[in-house]
């Protein structure tokens, strides 16, 4: 094969650099196009995933050396760059990463600029300011989390709000009217909407209890909070303890908890409070009218456990049933007395009751007219027992078959008590008093429960 000759060599020298320009000429526009279509945090210019990729790996192998050399050959980046990692280069210099590069046959060198070096933390700030500065454009909006049958103390949440300076339009709450869903909204999808409205800086207050984690509708936004990331207060309610606190919360977060020390609950409201008000932006209610709010909030949850305990005890009580056996009839035990003149009559003024368990509780020193009748009545089981009025002659023939009761005491209706109060323990030790009218139906006079249980 015959020499080639200078003309020849210069010739394809020069195709040779035509195309490394065609190439180099490429891959800047290439590099052009991707570059200028990058997104903007702010004033902060998002590199594409690649050459962010490129500069990581960069970065990583980077000894700070002074000249700021680095070398990344095609082997130490994703199998997918191997091969481009000059166009990720030019890249890289038109983001302003680097201030020079040069490319070698299966790398390139890099020379990194102190933009390029400080990159991810600039990135870091950018995301973080914009976050802020979203975060201040938004309306916040408050969520109170609860469920239905914990709406009294709800309701006295709300009005704790309203009296910090909140009102419908920054507020909530489906159990209080003005407060809950519109008319003709669709529950669930409006609720959803709220947590996904990026107009919104949601925040939410759970009130958490044994019945909160009973209804799916609660639990619906709990989840929702955690996937959305909302900021959050948990209010534990009286009985509900920090080890019960499960699902998408955290039982680690300082939570306010109504039945705690009075001092730490007086200040966990107060940072609620402060959090709300600088949250809002309202203005900082005055420190003496904050402790009457505070106090009428306390006040209000107290009365409200009170309520429940007595609700609770009273749900826990024996039902008696109450018999009239007899009236003004001969007592057992006892021989028929007839008049002298044989003219018959009433010869008895007493009354006869029996008393008996029918809801399967148990009572125990059980007391009817201020006489013992048992130490334990349980269910299936019958108590009797016989009154008389003073001025009855049973009182005096019969004393150990007859308990004597005054008018005085007990007011009477044709010689019959108009009530009663039945004394007891109950199952848990409390002690009770029912109380039992007279009542009428159809000329049958019988006795009822008048109102519920209460403690003696």
């Amino acid at each position: 094969m015959p020499a080639k000759s200078s003309e020849q060599k210069a010739i394809e020298k020069q195709m040779k650099e035509n195309q490394r320009i065609e190439r180099d000429t490429a891959r800047r526009e290439r590099a052009s196009g991707i570059v200028n279509a990058a997104k903007y945090i702010g004033d902060f210019r998002v590199m594409d995933p690649d050459a962010e990729k490129v500069l990581e790996i960069a970065l990583e192998q980077y000894n700070g050396n002074d000249n700021n050399f680095v070398t990344v050959s095609d082997d130490a980046v994703p199998k997918h760059l191997s091969n481009s990692l000059p166009l990720e280069a030019e890249k890289l210099l038109m983001y302003g990463m680097l201030s020079r590069y040069m490319i070698y046959a299966k790398s390139v060198m890099l020379t990194l600029s102190n933009l390029g070096k400080t990159y991810f933390e600039d990135k870091k700030k950018a995301i973080e300011g914009e976050n802020i500065k979203m975060t201040e454009n938004k309306m916040p909006m408050l969520l109170i989390s609860h469920a239905t049958t914990d709406k009294k103390y709800a309701e006295h949440l709300v009005t704790l709000f309203e009296n910090i300076g909140l009102d419908q339009t920054q507020m909530i709450c489906s159990s209080v009217p003005g407060y809950g869903i519109p008319l003709n909204k669709r529950v669930y999808e409006w609720l959803a909407n709220k947590f996904t409205d990026w107009d919104l800086d949601l925040y939410v207050i759970f009130v958490l209890s044994d019945r909160y984690y009973s209804s799916p509708a609660s639990l619906n936004e709990m989840g929702a909070a955690w996937v959305t990331k909302k900021e959050y207060t948990s209010i534990l309610l009286p009985g509900f303890d920090f080890s019960q606190i499960r699902g998408a919360i955290s039982a680690d977060q300082i939570a306010i908890k109504l039945d705690s020390d009075e001092e730490e609950l007086r200040q966990r409201l107060n940072e609620l409070k402060d959090n709300l008000t600088e949250k809002f932006g309202i203005t900082k209610v005055v420190d003496i009218r904050w402790e009457r709010f505070r106090s009428a909030f306390i006040d209000a949850v107290k009365g409200i456990q009170v309520e429940e305990e007595n609700s609770r005890v009273r749900k826990n009580q024996p039902s008696f049933s109450v018999t009239i056996e007899g009236i003004n009839k001969r007592l057992p035990g006892v021989s028929e007395i007839l008049n002298s003149d044989f003219t018959g009559g009433t010869r008895y003024r007493n009354l006869q009751i029996s008393i008996e368990i029918v809801n399967g509780k148990v009572a125990r020193n059980l007391i009817v007219f201020d006489k013992l009748l048992t130490v334990v009545l349980k269910p299936g089981e019958k108590c009797r027992m016989a009154v008389a009025y003073e001025d009855s002659e049973d009182v005096i023939k019969w004393p150990s078959k007859v308990k004597k009761i005054l008018h005085s005491e007990y007011e009477d209706t044709k010689g019959l008590p108009n009530w009663f109060n039945i004394c007891y323990q109950d199952e848990e030790g409390h002690n009770m008093v029912q109380s039992l009218k007279l009542q009428s139906f159809d000329g049958e006079a019988y006795y009822d429960l008048d109102g519920h249980p209460w403690e003696a």
